[in-house]
């Protein structure tokens, strides 16, 4: 079986971890490297990845989350932010983001002013910045939860949380950073919720 499909048939949302297994940090490391490789809509990388391993921050947050006890049970959390401001077609960033590819000054305007109006005319109206951002730090999720299904680690995204809240209780600075999706990771315990999907056939199209 392909390597990535065997971690996909793996990977679930795991609904119960086991508080007495933690994860080595080399394996979080990879798991980490995964999200820091992943991939952005014109290489903004307009994220960044709060890990939480700590007990007593975990059990502050917890009643934010639900209660879900993921939140408690398993050995990491990672809250994915996503920056808006810094993806703003003013920012300098954006400029600086472009010249990492030392390309000729003239072809360094042009990208930025193709960004621009990618922005302006296709994002903007359609969605919000922190839209647009968090759409990136989804495919990041991804990424680290095939690399930790990979390695036998099991892993539960939630989007099931009090945003404002959640951002208070870690003093995210709004400013800056906005919470997108929360990621459980630890070790399975016990038998877990049958994973459901409907037919192949129904959600694939060939044209």
């Amino acid at each position: 079986m392909n390597p990535v499909i065997e971690a996909l048939k793996f990977r679930h949302a795991c609904k119960k971890f086991d508080p007495k297994k933690k994860i080595s940090r080399q394996d979080l490391d990879t798991i980490l490297e995964a999200a820091w490789l992943s991939p952005t809509s014109f290489g903004m990388e307009g994220w960044k990845f709060l890990v939480l391993a700590s007990d007593d921050i975990r059990q502050t947050l917890r009643p934010a989350c639900w209660d879900q006890p993921q939140v408690t049970d398993s050995s990491h959390v990672v809250v994915i932010l996503a920056q808006p401001a810094l993806i703003d077609p003013s920012n300098e960033y954006v400029q600086n983001s472009f010249l990492r590819r030392k390309l000729p000054e003239d072809m360094t305007r042009a990208y930025v002013e193709k960004y621009k109006s990618h922005m302006e005319k296709e994002v903007f109206p359609r969605m919000s910045a922190y839209a647009w951002c968090s759409k990136q730090c989804y495919i990041a999720l991804a990424n680290m939860m095939t690399v930790a299904a990979s390695m036998g680690i099991d892993s539960c995204p939630m989007e099931g949380f009090e945003k404002d809240r959640v951002e208070a209780l870690l003093e995210i600075d709004t400013g800056k950073f906005e919470v997108a999706v929360l990621v459980a990771f630890g070790y399975r315990e016990g038998d877990q919720t049958l994973r459901l999907r409907h037919p192949v056939g129904q959600m694939v199209e060939f044209r």
